[in-house]
Parts: C-alpha cells; structure tokens; sequence
C-alpha cells in the first residue's frame, strides 16, 4: 500500500542546478514503512525497525508481489 507519508519524510533528489523533486510517498508492507529507518519517527504507527518488525514487513513484501497479492491488488482497483 502506497501513502502519503502522516510525518511528512520526503525523499529529495537533486536533478540539475535548481530543479528538485521530492516525494513524499512511502510504501507500507506488513503494517511497516519501508522507510521506517530513515525517518527514525517513533511515534508513527507504521514504525518498527526491530528484527520482530523487519520479519511483518518481509512478510508483507513477498505476499504483495505473490501471485495472489497481485490478483488482491488488480481487484481493489475495479
């Protein structure tokens, strides 16, 4: 599941000269922010960076990009 992030990390990156882009969006697999370490908001629901929360968060990612994750994810859409 892709969000906005609630804390407001972003993601900058600089192209060229003064043309920056940022993004703020930060994907949730297993109820953890794959970001979650680079943010380092520990009052955020999403946040957990213990070996506990990088198993759900493993977990997450493989039932997302497993056959039926994806057929889960086509039919939200419709």
């Amino acid at each position: 599941m892709k969000i906005n992030c609630p804390h407001g990390y972003k993601a900058v990156m600089k192209l060229a000269g003064n043309i920056t882009w940022e993004d703020r969006t930060v994907t949730i697999y297993g109820g953890v922010c794959d970001t979650a370490n680079e943010c380092g908001i520990t009052t955020c629901k999403f946040y957990d960076v213990s070996p506990a929360g990088d198993a759900k968060f493993k977990k997450g990612l493989t039932h997302e990009h497993s056959l039926e994750g994806i057929i889960e994810r086509k039919l939200k859409r419709h």
